[in-house]
């Protein structure tokens, strides 16, 4: 009698979700989809001055005695390192010896984007030498030290999971036919990390509208635990999100691919195979502000600010004094052409946007 074919069983979204974009050959092992000539574009692609904006904002809180050196500076899911590039540029360009107390590092999953990260990294010139490294995990550190960490919408690419009238997604893996199924959560127990999440939630007194279930527990634990072993740590992050998110399952999560968008609200919708889409689009989500505040504190963070991105670049990190700084060392045409590219980050993007920054200290060291 001939074997019948083993049919896999469905999934949950989130593993589903994880696997696309971060599996062999997953979307984000290709560090060319992000950019102007990829699927979708970010605030590091349209202007150096945003890496340019954090430098300042980091020299500032040395010179107000909120970090000292030395000082770590680390990326989290820096694609192909630009980012943490134009930082230490402009950290040379604003400062004198400051990187001589300063080590660059990205935290990576992902080895084909170490590799992106080294090789960016290696091309840059400073006035000096650096230290940079890029790591799956990183390091404690040999001698006592602050740390600065940053990311660039980093929180809506995580793994998340989704749930509706008690019941969670799941994906069918039929030969090359995958579909959306909705399975009953009293007979199909919630995937580990959205039962830790939900668990977590039952005492806080601030309502959450439980559809989208983010996979962020492990990063935050992450960081508290990096931040711990520092004297001095602070997190700073942009993402697409707001606070108290309503009726998120309406736009989210959605799929991006060559410019072009899909809610899974249309591809359940419409029928539209995910094995189409499986490790061909980027998925993301907006980020509910509000979660990522409990979760933090939950973890020991305080919260240092939040607010739409034009107003944390011009108010927190000085943007427009970076600029006129620009122009009289450059000349009035080439200020014109970044102005240009600063107005797409504070204007296009800069009121969907938002920038989070938190701090932890540890008294103990």
């Amino acid at each position: 009698m001939p074997l019948k074919p083993y049919k896999m069983p469905p999934i949950p979204f989130s593993t589903f979700m994880k696997k696309s974009l971060y599996g062999q050959n997953g979307y984000y092992t290709n560090p060319h989809r992000v950019g102007k000539s990829g699927d979708f574009y970010t605030s590091v692609s349209a202007s150096k001055f945003f890496g340019g904006a954090i430098a300042s904002y980091i020299l500032n809180l040395v010179e107000k005695g909120h970090l000292n050196l030395p000082l770590r500076i680390v990326e989290i899911g820096a694609n192909n390192g630009y980012l943490l590039g134009d930082v230490a540029l402009f950290l040379d360009a604003l400062s004198t010896h400051f990187l001589r107390d300063c080590e660059f590092a990205t935290i990576e999953p992902l080895p084909s984007l170490r590799e992106a990260q080294k090789s960016h990294f290696s091309t840059l010139r400073f006035s000096t030498n650096i230290s940079f490294n890029a790591f799956e995990t990183l390091p404690l550190p040999e001698k006592s030290s602050d740390i600065f960490i940053l990311s660039n919408e980093l929180f809506d690419s995580i793994a998340c999971d989704v749930m509706q009238d008690k019941k969670i997604l799941y994906i069918t893996q039929e030969e090359k036919n995958w579909q959306g199924l909705w399975q009953e959560i009293d007979t199909n127990p919630l995937p580990s990390q959205s039962a830790v999440l939900l668990n977590l939630l039952k005492n806080n007194p601030m309502p959450y509208k439980q559809e989208i279930l983010p996979h962020w527990i492990p990063l935050i634990e992450q960081l508290s635990y990096i931040a711990k072993a520092h004297k001095k740590s602070y997190f700073l992050t942009f993402d697409y999100g707001t606070k108290n998110l309503t009726n998120p399952l309406s736009y989210n999560p959605r799929f991006y691919h060559s410019h072009a968008v899909m809610s899974l609200k249309d591809i359940l919708g419409q029928n539209i195979n995910f094995y189409s889409l499986y490790q061909n689009a980027d998925i993301t989500y907006d980020v509910d502000i509000s979660l990522l505040n409990i979760l933090f504190s939950h973890y020991g963070f305080e919260l240092v600010f939040e607010d739409y991105q034009a107003k944390v670049l011009i108010e927190q990190m000085g943007i427009l004094s970076l600029l006129e700084s620009f122009e009289r060392a450059q000349g009035f045409a080439t200020y014109l052409k970044e102005i240009h590219k600063v107005k797409t980050l504070l204007h296009t993007m800069g009121g969907r946007f938002m920038g989070i920054c938190y701090k932890l200290c540890n008294t103990t060291l």
